[in-house]
Formats: structure tokens, C-alpha cells, sequence
């Protein structure tokens, strides 16, 4: 469970779902998630960068481009023309360019590129765009010789300040056609794209490259046009490229996996511009493509004999992607819990990236009061480890998290055959076989109930002692009351990491909470008439039926209730490694004693926390609603993954560093000795 949300939330819903305006329904409900984000914090978000107008004509005519490097100063001094560079520019960028076709050196190359780009911005804020793109080209054209052509790459020295100053202006000049290009909505075309004219001109063509070349893209953005807020860890690489915040089409890809993409999808691409050799003396345009990489499928491209780091960033398009107020305000977790219908619309597995049938699986099960935008901080940190994005593939899973959290997990089990038999139906990918659950909060125990046969203990325990067979009803309302108390362990997963879990319920659900969830929350119909209508037809089968008329997640959280018990006893599978997250809340008095660590998280106690079949068991210094955001949490998932690695024989050996005092060891035990007693 989480604590209690700003109750703007609340107000902003009631108002929406109280309006009565179907017709206008999402703009209501945008502007009340927009309205809920005032004042709130940790808001993840992409902030646009302020960038200048286009000069004034007094600003055109008193100023000038930005004056280039000493190197390429002394250059120009050598042939008389520094003063010319001020007043005839097109004149020296001709003269460069006949001494480059003559005899090409390292500095005459740089000079020209440097000095293409410098007036390309400058011609750009004064409003010649196409003049801009054309001596933007014939930057990344030397640029490229620069660092390219099998001549001079003898003389290269990667210590010279030059060189990754000549991968700034390759950079910097790519950026410039792509924002250029993006304005006139040509990154999308599949044709040549004539860039500039005449001297300055070539063709351009656009080409999607590894796994989402099937995907249709409705627009792109550049990185450096936003500035990431709420992440604290931006995950950037640095080489050659114009890193990209790629938006997905609404459309469906035409791929398997295309129906559990979110709505707006943002991935992180990289542009590298490959410029195609022109013979000499060809009075031909030259040609270049552009090729958009997920730097997560590949970090260095191989061009001309050269190994090329790419230039990326993992985290802006993140960011960008949960600027959506709808996902980013609390609003979508407080609607899912009121409106069990709605919830039902858009619970199931989510997938941010294209499925690979050699990476293993990581399910991300949200809490109560929560959605998948929760994860966005472990996610953001785990996938930028190599060893884990190369292994693993994150999906992240939605429920209904108002109503109790037994039928969350019948749902669970159904998503996860379902995924199964649409992304791999032949079952020809074994790396499905090991796939991890990491729940939190309530989706620790969504997780568990995963990985439990049921047999007739949950029956017998909970509902009847006599047999489900003299049940009477609907065959469909029976079928759905079997498969929630009757069930099999999946044998697909291979581990389980819970994190803040009330594995013994939470004080949270007391009386008060409980009479408000049954006030607001509006469940599905299969538990307020489907299941009702089974405990009324079969009375004396069922007595008071009271975990049928369970019907909300605080009840079922209820420290009394008898399926934490039940959940202790059940058996669960011997190949399933365990792993156990808890929270525990620091208080510290008003004159500043010494701290003094409390008895839980703040709505689960250490003692309802731990779980007796983990082989390892840590106890973090944070609190219920942030531990899955806290670093050491985020680190212990990642030597749990790692370790998973290891013992598959994946990678090899990996020690980490012990940090003093960070992390509390509750229980270490052996990986191998399976399930304990208390």
C-alpha cells in the first residue's frame, strides 16, 4: 500500500468522472491530471530549451558568426584571409575548398568544416534556412573526410583537442539539418531529400535500422531541444551521433509485439550520417544517408574500417514519454483504483522495447494506489547497465489495484499465457523460461500467488470444505471463481524479488480505510454481481462467503485476513529463487539525537515485510511509497540480476563493492538450501 496521494487528485477525478461531458472526456481528464501536477513533487518531466530568436536586421548587420579556433585562425593567417572571413565568407569557404580537393591535410579539412558550420548557425538565425542546411551539409561532409578518409586517419591523434572538436561540428551540423528538416516534416520520407543547392548541396535519405525498422514514426525530436527534470540520473554516452526522442506511431507496428507497446511510445534513437564517397572530379550531387540506431540494440557502429562510438541518451526520451500529465500526475493511479471498469480497460503487460527471444524477461509489478510510471527510476538506472540491457528485456504489468489483490493475480496469470502464446507460441525461446517478477508493495503478492500451486488448500482454507463441484451457477462465473482459488505455478519463472510486501497484511487497512474503499472504489462486475451472485445461489455451500464478498484491496489487506496464512503454507516451487526487499523509516527528534530507526516503512512493519522462502533478505533505509526509487534498493535488483547471470553462465563473475553501513543484512542464506522455517 502507499500513503495517502495530494488530495487534489481526488478532486481533480470527481470532477472529471462527474462531469458528464463524454464528448470531451480525455481533454477533461488532461486538464485535471494537468491541474493535480500543481505543487506535487518527484513529477518526471522534459523541460523545452530556450533558444534565441532570429536576429533583428540591427543584430544581422552589427553581428557576425562565432569566431572559430586559433588553429583554424592560424590557417587563415597563413593564406592572408582572416580579414576576408569577416567580409567575404562565401570567398574563403571556396578557397578552402579548392586546397582540401588539391591536397587535403588534418587542419585545412577542420578549418573548412568548422568554418561551413559556424555561418551555417549564423545564417540560420538570420533566417536563410536553406543556405543554413547547404553549408550545414558541407560540414558534416569534411567532417567526415576528417575522420574518415584512410589518408588522413594516419595522421589522426585521439589526444588532439581537434579531433573531438571535429566530432562537434559533426554533431552540432547534423543536429542543425535534422531540427531543419524536422520543421518541414521530411525525416519521415522515404525518398531523397534535397539539402541545400548548388556547391552546398547533396541528397539526403533517412533509413530505420535493427529492430524497430518496422515501427511507423509519427514525429521526431532532438535530445538537446529538452532538459530531463525528475530523474536524477541521466544516462548519456558520447561519440558520433545526434541523439533523438523517437514517438512511435499510434498505428501498430507489424510485429507481435506491436499491441502491448503504451500509447505514445518514446524510444531513444541515435542519427549517424554516413556520407557516400563521390569520385574525382564528378559533377554528380553527393549523397549521404542518415541511419537512425537504438542504442540499446548497438553502442558503436563499424564504418569505413573504423569502430564509432555512438552518441546516445536513455534518459530525455524517458522523461519526455512521462511528460504526459495523464501518466505523470498520480491521476492514472488514482483513477485505476476508484474505477475498476476503467482499470480493466488497460490492465495487462506493457512493453517498451521490441521482444527479444534471447533476452530474459523482468516483469515490474506495481502497489495499490500506483501504476508502471513507478518504475521509471529503477528502470532508468537498470537499463543503462550494459551486462543487464544485453540480457534482459523489462516489461512492466497493469492491474486493477482497487480490487482485492488474489483476483489481480488470476488476471496475472492469464496476461502471462497470453503473452506467452502471441510473442513466442512455438515456445522456441528458453530465455521465457527464466523470467523474473519484481513486485512491489501489492505486487509482491500478485508476484507470489505467480509462482504457488494452489491445490485444495486455498479452496478449503477459504471459501468451502465442500467440493467446487456442487457449486450451481453461470459456467462462466464458475470458471472464473475456479481459476481464481484453483491454479499451478508458472514454470516461467524462474525468480522472485518482492519489495516493501504486507506478506502478513498492513495496519494501513484498518476500519476507516476499509469503509472508504467501499464508498469510493467501483469495481468490475465479476466481483460485485458475478461472485455475489454465486454466494447467494449457493449458500449453504459457501456460509457467509466472506472472501467472495472481499471486494476491495484495503479489505483484502486486513492483517485478519486468512489468505496471508494460507499464502505461508502453500508450496512453492523449489527451482523459484526468492529475494526479499524491505523498508524501514529513520525518525529523528526536533533537537537532532541520534536517529532511531523505526519498525517498518511506514505502512508495512519489518515483522509483515519478511518472507521466510527468500534466499536473500535486505532491510533499506527508506520509506514504502520511494523504496523501489531508493539507490541501495536499485542496487541489491541489480546484484540480483547480475548474480542470476553469473549462475547461468551468461557473464562471467562480478564482485561489487561493499558499501559500509548502507545496507542492513536481515538474513543471508544459502541460494541452494530452498524454503526454511521461521
Amino acid at each position: 500500500m502507499e500513503p495517502s496521494r495530494p488530495i487534489c487528485c481526488l478532486v481533480c477525478l470527481a470532477a472529471v468522472l462527474f462531469s458528464g461531458c463524454a464528448v470531451n472526456q480525455e481533454r477533461f481528464i488532461r486538464r485535471a491530471a494537468a491541474i493535480s501536477r500543481i505543487g506535487s513533487s518527484n513529477i518526471v518531466e522534459v523541460e523545452p530549451v530556450r533558444r534565441g530568436n532570429l536576429l533583428t536586421p540591427i543584430t544581422s548587420w552589427l553581428g557576425g558568426p562565432d569566431k572559430p579556433t586559433d588553429r583554424t585562425v592560424r590557417l587563415l593567417r597563413t593564406w592572408d584571409l582572416e580579414q576576408r572571413l569577416a567580409t567575404a565568407p562565401d570567398v574563403v569557404i571556396d578557397f578552402l575548398q579548392q586546397l582540401v580537393l588539391s591536397n587535403p591535410d588534418l587542419d585545412s579539412v577542420h578549418a573548412l568544416a568548422e568554418i561551413c558550420k559556424l555561418q551555417a548557425d549564423w545564417e540560420l538565425a538570420r533566417g536563410n534556412t536553406e543556405l543554413a542546411a547547404g553549408l550545414y551539409g558541407t560540414a558534416i561532409i569534411n567532417a567526415h573526410q576528417f575522420l574518415f578518409d584512410p589518408d588522413l586517419n594516419l595522421k589522426l591523434n585521439a589526444y588532439d583537442p581537434q579531433f573531438r572538436s571535429i566530432c562537434d561540428v559533426y554533431n552540432r551540423s547534423l543536429e542543425g539539418i535534422i531540427r531543419q528538416l524536422n520543421k518541414d516534416q521530411s525525416v519521415n520520407g522515404n525518398n531523397l531529400i534535397a539539402v541545400g543547392s548548388g556547391e552546398f548541396g547533396f541528397d539526403l535519405s533517412f533509413e530505420i535500422v535493427g529492430s524497430w525498422s518496422q515501427q511507423a514514426f509519427e514525429r521526431f525530436e532532438l535530445v538537446d531541444d529538452y532538459v530531463a527534470k525528475g530523474i536524477e540520473n541521466r544516462y548519456r554516452t558520447y561519440g558520433l551521433g545526434v541523439p533523438l526522442i523517437a514517438v512511435c506511431s499510434p498505428d501498430r507496428s507489424n510485429t507481435a509485439e506491436g499491441n502491448y507497446y503504451p500509447p505514445s511510445l518514446t524510444i531513444p534513437l541515435t542519427a549517424f550520417c554516413e556520407v557516400e564517397d563521390q569520385q574525382p572530379g564528378s559533377t554528380e550531387r553527393r549523397r549521404a544517408v542518415i541511419r537512425l540506431i537504438d542504442p540499446l540494440e548497438r553502442t558503436v557502429v563499424q564504418h569505413h574500417g573504423v569502430t564509432v562510438p555512438l552518441e546516445s541518451d536513455l534518459t530525455t526520451p524517458l522523461a519526455y514519454n512521462l511528460n504526459d500529465p495523464l501518466l505523470n500526475s498520480g491521476l492514472l493511479a488514482t483513477a485505476t483504483l476508484l474505477d475498476g471498469e476503467l482499470a480493466d480497460g488497460i490492465h495487462g503487460m506493457y512493453m517498451l522495447s521490441p521482444f527479444d527471444p534471447e533476452k530474459i524477461p523482468v516483469i515490474m509489478v506495481h502497489g495499490i494506489w500506483s501504476s508502471p510510471v513507478t518504475w521509471a527510476h529503477m528502470y532508468n538506472d537498470l537499463r543503462a547497465i550494459p551486462e543487464i540491457h544485453e540480457n534482459y528485456q523489462f516489461w512492466f504489468y497493469a492491474y486493477p489495484t482497487g480490487q482485492p489483490f488474489w483476483i489481480s493475480a488470476r488476471q496475472m496469470r492469464e496476461d502471462l499465457a497470453k503473452i506467452r502464446r502471441d510473442l513466442d507460441p512455438g515456445l522456441d525461446s528458453p530465455s521465457l523460461d527464466e523470467t523474473v517478477l519484481i513486485g512491489h508493495s501489492m505486487g509482491g503478492l500478485v508476484s507470489q500467488l505467480q509462482v504457488i500451486d494452489s491445490g485444495e488448500l486455498f479452496w478449503k482454507n477459504l471459501v468451502s470444505e465442500q467440493p467446487f463441484s456442487v457449486l450451481k451457477g453461470e459456467p462462466e462465473n464458475l470458471a472464473l471463481l475456479r481459476d481464481t482459488f484453483f491454479f499451478k505455478a508458472n514454470d516461467s519463472i524462474d525468480q522472485v524479488i518482492t519489495i516493501g510486501t504486507p506478506n502478513r497484511g498492513s495496519p494501513v487497512a484498518n476500519a476507516t480505510t476499509k469503509w472508504i474503499g467501499k464508498t469510493l472504489f467501483t469495481l468490475p462486475s465479476t466481483l460485485t454481481n458475478d461472485f455475489a451472485s454465486l454466494a447467494r445461489k449457493n449458500a449453504q455451500v459457501l456460509g457467509d462467503g466472506m472472501i467472495l464478498t472481499t471486494t476491495t484491496s484495503v479489505d483484502s489487506l486486513d492483517e485478519a485476513s486468512p489468505i496471508f496464512e494460507v499464502m505461508d503454507q502453500a508450496q512453492r516451487s523449489r527451482s523459484v529463487s526468492f529475494h526479499n526487499i524491505i523498508g524501514q523509516t529513520v525518525s529523528r527528534s526536533l533537537l537532532g539525537s541520534t536517529p532511531k530507526p523505526s519498525l517498518g516503512d511506514g505502512v508495512v512493519s519489518i515483522e509483515s515485510a519478511r518472507n521466510r522462502f527468500a534466499s536473500t533478505e535486505v532491510i533499506v533505509p527508506a520509506a514504502h511509497k520511494t523504496i523501489h526509487q531508493n539507490p541501495q534498493c536499485v542496487l541489491e535488483v541489480r546484484k540480483i540480476l547480475t548474480k542470476n547471470l553469473v549462475d547461468k553462465d551468461r557473464i562471467r563473475q562480478r564482485e561489487f563493492p561493499v558499501i559500509p553501513a548502507a545496507i542492513e543484512t536481515a538474513r543471508q542464506r544459502s541460494a541452494t538450501s530452498g524454503p526454511v522455517a521461521k
